[in-house]
């Protein structure tokens, strides 16, 4: 099982990275960019164990070092 996790700014908070992307975007021609967000993609490969544990540990994991709580929201897929 793999559980892949998402983060992404919350959509309150300044982007910087997501603002000069934009920027350069239009530069280059690229149109009706209304905002742009980057975030990260986390890819974390589980051991064997059940699966109600597995995903205990993996928010665990989320809440403690994943993501930032106060300007990042995030979704995670198990597989």
């Amino acid at each position: 099982m793999k559980a892949r996790v998402m983060t992404r700014p919350k959509s309150n908070t300044l982007d910087p990275q997501g603002v000069v992307v934009k920027k350069n975007l239009e530069k280059i021609g690229i149109k009706h960019l209304k905002k742009v967000s980057i975030g990260r993609y986390i890819e974390v490969q589980l051991e064997d164990a059940p699966e109600e544990e597995l995903k205990k540990n993996v928010q665990k994991a989320i809440d403690k070092l994943l993501y930032n709580s106060i300007i990042e929201d995030y979704e995670v897929i198990y597989e």
